[in-house]
């Protein structure tokens, strides 16, 4: 099953991000209608509005589901829907006004056929009936489905053909019945004739629909992948001194590239007396040589290591002269040579990694510790608040009481913004940042309008497209002769037709992430009216689903959801990577929710997380209250990313952001974390938040006059304005909130960031 990557409110039967569900009220159920809560796994939506009227089941003009065809008896239902991306096929049970069932999906370009059980409950009615499979096992003519193999045990990424036997009343087997295929669980291949793969472990259910009406089911085993490789992160010297401590941090990729965090590895020493190994951590014993082996399967990685004696005395060395600010890297060391200490701090405030970085999260004074073997050393170190602060000074508001705002780009005096179930592209003429005039809003055909974008020369804007009737989503190429009023020049859909989620332009080059293959394809525009793909690529995973690109100087970061950052070589990482063909350079995954949006600054990649896991607690459009920090990755050696540190709003969760090259300043967009400023200079490690380094913060909400959503903090994202050639000018900044529209502000320092 795909993790599909469409609107972040994860629309039912559609988009499984996360299994949390929200049974929050919308704020937009029409007069006549009923607000519905959708449940079933992964399934993480805000209450959607059906109204029955006899045998029919309807849905309001312009929403993100369309009920299209079917209807509902005094037991059953039996509907087919629209929604982004695919059609989906409802048919169960009926209790009142509430419908248990399963759902049957088949996506626009033919290669996803999802089944999920779901069920379908007017807002405050409480159910406790699940589907029943034995509700739909037989229909007029047909007694029976049975599909074989059943009980079938797998290796993931094996296939196996399925077949389904149908049986009529008298018991007699019927030839060439109409069979439709579906299969129910998490990463999934499930193919047209049958044809079943699973790359996940766990147990799946197999679907055989017949003739529309009857289902067979069986369920089949899929057994845990092998690994097929190792990642050790932490850098083994080749020589280490006695009394010296290692831990090992490791990770691997299983044989259907999916990354495994806590791997079953076995750690070896040829000579224990020299090099012991307990859990994760290898210790110096005595001088020597010893062979270090990890294994997991057929995956291994070895290495030489060399102890040598410890004959100098310990000390602590790379003290700072001075205090030091909460934030800042002090990067200690030791006397003696080759020496891997078991690093500590004695107060709590402050850490010390097993590098030796040290860093403060809090003014105070701290006790350093460094143990190698029986020997002790101690140094203190003093820290100071960092001393970083400011405040947000509101310029303007462009209202918008609508519909959604999505992302934005503001360039050359004005901004652009998508919208959601609304069919428009707003542009905002914003000479007096203090009024934000709308001087256009163009509506196309498109329930979604996530990302908008200005090429660098100012000239060209795509806006990307999600939903459309016609099934043909792809970009939308504007040209800006007049900025106040885009001109739509052509549309690109012939390899792009599930739907695109975000851009980025490079050039004449469109980067654009397709909701249909997972995969980056890049669209050549320097034709306008007439746009080409040029290049194309994606991981090599089942179940992929690309979320973001951002290009820079000739690297491309990949959010890829559940299979982290990826980052490729287009030109100028030095693999022989272009843009009509890139080439993978590495990849990361971490902890934490799925990656969302990165950005390169300096040596290194900020990466967001975009986690709706959690029941909405606060009054939301989309009715879930995410989280997700931003992760800091050093990509100073690109083949070997390492993760250092985070930046993690409590109780809130990031969206989309940029960051001041000359400042070294971050803006985000943090959801309902609001609009937050981050001093991002210098070395960096450990908890952003905790070391001081917030400057500034400020909740966007409006009131009912000037929000679609009252009083609900979602903050998009944060730019400045650009000049051609995207070159921040002036000390305004635009951001979208998703309920109140757009608002423009300047940072007000206490004193320059140094």
């Amino acid at each position: 099953m795909r993790r599909w990557t469409l609107p972040f409110l994860a629309l039912p039967l559609l988009l499984p991000l996360s299994t949390g569900v929200s049974r929050a009220q919308s704020p937009d159920i029409p007069p006549g209608y009923t607000a519905y809560q959708i449940l079933g796994p992964g399934i993480n939506a805000p209450p959607l509005p059906f109204k029955i009227e006899g045998d029919r089941m309807l849905t309001p003009e312009g929403g993100m589901v369309t009920v299209t065809g079917g209807g509902v008896t005094d037991d059953r239902i039996d509907i087919t829907m629209d929604v982004p991306g695919a059609t989906v096929r409802f048919m169960g049970t009926r209790v009142g006004d509430a419908f248990t069932g399963y759902s049957f999906l088949v996506s626009d370009d033919d290669d996803e056929r999802d089944m999920i059980p779901l069920t379908m409950t007017p807002v405050g009615q409480e159910t406790d009936f699940a589907p029943d499979p034995s509700a739909l096992a037989s229909a007029p003519g047909i007694s029976r489905v049975e599909v074989v193999p059943g009980g079938a045990t797998l290796e993931a990424g094996e296939p196996r053909r399925f077949v389904a036997r149908v049986f009529d009343e008298s018991g007699a087997e019927i030839a060439d019945p109409e069979v439709e295929w579906f299969a129910g669980g998490s990463r999934t291949r499930m193919t047209v004739n049958g044809e079943f793969t699973g790359f996940e472990p766990g147990e799946r259910t197999i679907a055989a629909l017949v003739n529309g009406a009857a289902m067979g089911l069986t369920t089949v085993t899929v057994n845990e992948p092998s690994i097929a490789s190792l990642s050790v992160y932490t850098e083994v010297p080749s020589r280490l001194a006695v009394g010296s401590r290692l831990a090992l941090e490791v990770d691997a990729l299983n044989a259907v590239q999916r990354w495994e965090l806590s791997p079953e590895v076995s750690i070896e020493s040829s000579a224990p007396g020299v090099v012991s190994v307990s859990g994760w951590t290898l210790s110096a014993e005595s001088p020597g040589r010893a062979e270090v082996t990890l294994r997991s399967g057929a995956a291994e990685e070895s290495y030489s290591i060399e102890v040598v004696a410890a004959s100098d005395e310990l000390s602590i060395t790379g003290l700072p002269s001075g205090v030091v600010r909460t934030g800042e890297v002090v990067r200690l060391g030791t006397t003696v040579a080759a020496a891997h200490p078991l690093w500590s701090v004695s107060e709590p405030g402050a850490a010390v990694f097993a590098d030796g970085a040290f860093v403060a999260e809090r003014a105070g004074r701290y006790t350093v510790v460094a143990t190698l073997g029986d020997r002790v050393s101690t140094a203190t170190i003093e820290a100071t608040a960092r001393g970083v602060s400011g405040r947000i000074q509101v310029r303007g508001h462009g209202l918008n009481v609508s519909t959604y705002s999505s992302d934005l780009w503001p360039q050359n005096g004005h901004v652009y913004v998508g919208t959601h179930q609304a069919n428009q592209l707003r542009t905002y003429d914003v000479s007096d940042p203090s009024s934000p005039v709308l001087t256009d809003s163009q509506a196309f055909d498109a329930r979604v309008v996530n990302d908008v974008k200005v090429s660098a020369d100012g000239r060209w804007l795509v806006a990307t497209r999600e939903g459309a009737s016609d099934r043909r989503n792809g970009i939308l190429v504007f040209s800006l002769s007049d900025p106040a009023h885009p001109a739509l020049v052509s549309e690109y859909t012939e390899t792009l037709t599930a739907g695109v989620h975000n851009v980025f332009w490079v050039g004449s080059l469109v980067y654009a992430v397709n909701d249909g293959t997972g995969d980056l394809h890049i669209v050549d525009v320097s034709d306008a009216s007439n746009p080409r793909e040029v290049g194309r690529w994606g991981l090599p995973v089942e179940g992929r689903a690309l979320h973001d690109v951002w290009v820079q100087e000739g690297v491309a970061y990949l959010s890829y959801l559940g299979d982290g950052l990826v980052i490729l070589d287009v030109g100028g990482a030095g693999r022989g990577g272009t843009p009509e063909k890139p080439v993978l350079v590495s990849r990361i995954f971490y902890p934490g929710g799925p990656t969302h949006s990165a950005y390169r600054y300096g040596d290194y990649v900020f990466a967001g997380d975009e986690d709706f896991s959690l029941q909405g607690t606060v009054p939301s459009a989309i009715g879930t209250d995410p989280r997700g920090p931003i992760h800091v990755i050093d990509v100073s050696d690109l083949a070997r990313p390492r993760y250092v540190g985070k930046y993690e709003v409590p109780e809130a969760g990031a969206h989309n952001f940029w960051i001041d090259p000359e400042a070294g300043v971050l803006y985000v967009g943090y959801y309902q974390g609001g609009i937050r400023v981050v001093d991002v200079t210098g070395e960096l490690r450990g908890e952003l938040y905790r070391q001081g380094r917030e400057i500034a913060h400020y909740l966007p909400a409006a009131g009912p006059d000037e929000a679609k959503t009252p009083f609900a903090t979602r903050v998009w994202g944060v730019f400045p304005m650009f000049e051609n050639g995207w070159q921040p000018t002036g000390e305004v900044l635009y951001a979208t909130d998703y309920n109140s529209g757009l608002w423009t502000f300047t940072v007000e320092m206490s004193e320059p960031i140094s």
